[in-house]
């Protein structure tokens, strides 16, 4: 079952700036929660995916504690009657919709007390749930009656029900009041007994516990209801001096609180209202990253408010840190919270990113060509080095970086020809000259190469390939004397 979303003539918004949308123009709702929930790439260290995140908020708020306060002074009659005939039908539909609700109920009158009391809390939202059993009852007891001078005790009964109504520390705590009268401000230690309370208290007090307020002001009383002058007919409280505050009190508490305010609501529509506010609250989404060490995510916007029941999309970056050397994947569980709350498992993504690392590249398939010199003729053989690969297939470089050998420069019958090995071109290192000679009297001479092969991203590898003079063509190859390493360049 889904609340019907009309918004009707007498809705204000309050609150967060958020755009009202006429039910005709809201589109088929997707399941609340995020979509995508899950999302998997590779990525380079230093580079970065963006995906698009699309959160659909609940048409009710998540874990919310609903408290009921009703104005039920002598002119509320035909207001109570409806809320009364029709407080089942508003809990089955926000039960229908909502995870894990509670409700309480209270009312006010005023002072002095000719009504028989200030406010009462008739039944505070419940530890365990009752599904609503509590409220149902107080709230079908409730009758009209008293209330002396058109000002009430308005202000008084949401500075009790702050702390009297019982809401859950991580609920989403809101206050559905609806009245026809504003609120005596300030409320004097005199008469009431207590600190003295005043709009500007009652403000503070219910942004500290995170309740939000939809008002409902009927056209049964005064003119603006709660949003009328609480100093034009105020007569009762002549204890607390000269009466105080200003109209627009209902419209100035649902904004401060992030809640909704409904003006000139006919008794009879007084809880289609209340179901229609219960819809259409402001929520901030908020993404929320928990990531592994090395990756990171952003988010644009870092927040957004909609109403409830609504969509809201993010631009969600992840980030792979430059400086990520492991293999091992990293994750990023990402909690989109409803007004700094986890609204359960639907509203949480996890990101999981493989990191490419770049691997070396592979210097063991290196060889000379040619790999051995023959005629010993003295004269130099240009020897060019190749066979470096990369597994990732990045562009090598490959530079000689030494050449030794195991004989002497010039040795016993190896022509006294110096040095042994020189460069083809400063500009060129993969090749190099060595010399086709060897000592008549050894076992060939060994030209050992040293290189050094670099991939484009800065990564190495080095090795060592020979070339060898055999002693002759009947004898097989040279033989490297590993005892004896000369510089071959002579220096």
């Amino acid at each position: 079952m889904s609340i019907v979303r009309a918004i009707p003539r007498w809705v204000v918004t309050a609150g967060a700036a958020v755009a009202v949308v006429p039910a005709s123009a809201v589109p088929a709702r997707a399941a609340d929660g995020v979509t995508p929930s899950t999302f998997s790439a590779s990525l380079e260290p230093g580079e970065h995916v963006t995906i698009t995140k699309t959160v659909t908020t609940p048409e009710i708020l998540p874990k919310p504690d609903i408290y009921f306060l009703a104005d039920t002074t002598g002119s509320m009659t035909p207001v109570l009657e409806n809320v009364i005939a029709n407080a089942e039908t508003i809990l089955a539909a926000v039960d229908a919709t909502a995870n894990d609700p509670r409700y309480g109920a209270g009312q006010y009158r005023d002072f002095p007390t000719g009504g028989g009391f200030a406010y009462r809390n008739d039944a505070a939202i419940p530890s365990t749930d009752d599904n609503g059993a509590a409220a149902l009852a107080a709230i079908g007891a409730w009758t009209a009656s008293g209330g002396g001078d058109f000002p009430e005790a308005n202000l008084f009964a949401l500075h009790k029900l702050v702390t009297e109504a019982g809401f859950r520390p991580d609920s989403s705590g809101i206050v559905v009041w609806f009245g026809d009268a504003p609120g005596h401000d300030p409320v004097c230690s005199a008469i009431s007994g207590e600190a003295t309370v005043t709009e500007a208290s009652v403000i503070a007090e219910l942004q500290a516990a995170n309740i939000q307020v939809i008002a409902v002001s009927s056209t049964t009383g005064v003119p603006d209801g709660l949003d009328g002058d609480p100093v034009a007919s105020s007569s009762d409280y002549e204890v607390c001096g000269s009466p105080g505050g200003s109209p627009g009190q209902a419209t100035r508490i649902a904004n401060a609180t992030g809640g909704l305010v409904f003006k000139d609501v006919a008794p009879e529509d007084v809880a289609d209202a209340i179901l229609a506010g219960l819809a259409s609250l402001p929520v901030t989404v908020t993404p929320t990253a928990t990531c592994d060490s090395g990756l990171t995510a952003t988010f644009d916007p870092a927040e957004e408010t909609v109403l409830s029941g609504t969509t809201v999309t993010f631009a969600e970056t992840l980030t792979l840190d430059a400086g990520v050397t492991h293999p091992a994947a990293l994750t990023c569980t990402v909690d989109f919270l409803l007004n700094g709350l986890s609204a359960g498992a639907a509203f949480v993504e996890t990101n999981t990113i493989q990191p490419i690392l770049n691997q070396p590249p592979v210097c063991t398939g290196v060889r000379a060509g040619p790999s051995e010199l023959w005629s010993p003729n003295h004269k130099f053989v240009t020897v060019v080095l190749s066979g470096a690969t990369d597994p990732d297939g990045d562009a090598t470089t490959l530079t000689i970086t030494g050449v030794t050998q195991d004989e002497a420069l010039n040795g016993t019958g190896d022509g006294d020809t110096t040095p042994d090995a020189a460069w083809v071109s400063n500009a060129v290192r993969d090749r190099v000259k060595v010399r086709a000679e060897r000592s008549g009297g050894g076992d060939g001479r060994v030209y050992r190469i040293s290189f050094t092969v670099r991939d484009e991203n800065g990564d190495t590898c080095t090795g060592t390939t020979n070339v060898g003079v055999p002693h002759d063509q009947g004898h097989g190859p040279a033989v490297d004397t590993t005892s004896v390493v000369v510089n071959s360049f002579g220096s």
